[in-house]
């Protein structure tokens, strides 16, 4: 139903359909109608953004306010327990995702379980985020990603996230 509703216009609505079926997702929020929402443990504050065809899914996610996530974005916090030779994907397992206010996260990023990513942090379009923490107003990039950079409120990098 949710993508049947394009564009800002039906913002609102979209939003309290999926509070309808269990989702934390603010009022202030936009999701976009191709944007994928699958496990139901899911927080995403206010004024955030995101974009088309993203997906969260997973586990526990939490997603700050004011954050930006660019298209095609993979919030993932699932995953499973290594397995025998007969499959090597054994027991699933639910895992957890922060993501801090402010942070924006490029185009074809991928975040996966475990990652604690801090405030003002900028992800680079196509970066890989595994398990750990990642401090408050750093630039990731990379796969898997590393601080590349220590960021302020002057910073200016351009095209750097999507």
């Amino acid at each position: 139903v949710v993508r049947c509703l394009p564009g800002s216009p039906f913002r609102k609505l979209r939003n309290a359909l999926w509070r309808s079926v269990g989702f934390r997702v603010d009022k202030t929020a936009n999701l976009i109608s191709t944007a994928t929402l699958i496990c139901i443990d899911i927080t995403i504050g206010p004024e955030t953004f995101i974009g088309d065809e993203v997906m969260i899914t997973g586990g526990k996610i939490q997603i700050g306010a004011r954050c930006d996530l660019a298209p095609r974005v993979i919030v993932h916090a699932g995953s499973h327990e290594m397995g025998t030779i007969a499959r090597r994907a054994g027991k699933s397992y639910a895992g957890e995702v922060f993501i801090g206010d402010g942070t924006w996260v490029g185009t074809g990023a991928i975040i996966l379980a475990g990652a604690k990513i801090g405030k003002g942090v900028l992800i680079a379009a196509g970066s890989v985020i595994k398990a750990g923490e990642y401090p408050d107003n750093s630039l990731l990039a990379g796969v898997p990603a590393q601080i590349k950079l220590r960021l302020d409120d002057t910073a200016r990098t351009r095209n750097c996230g999507s």
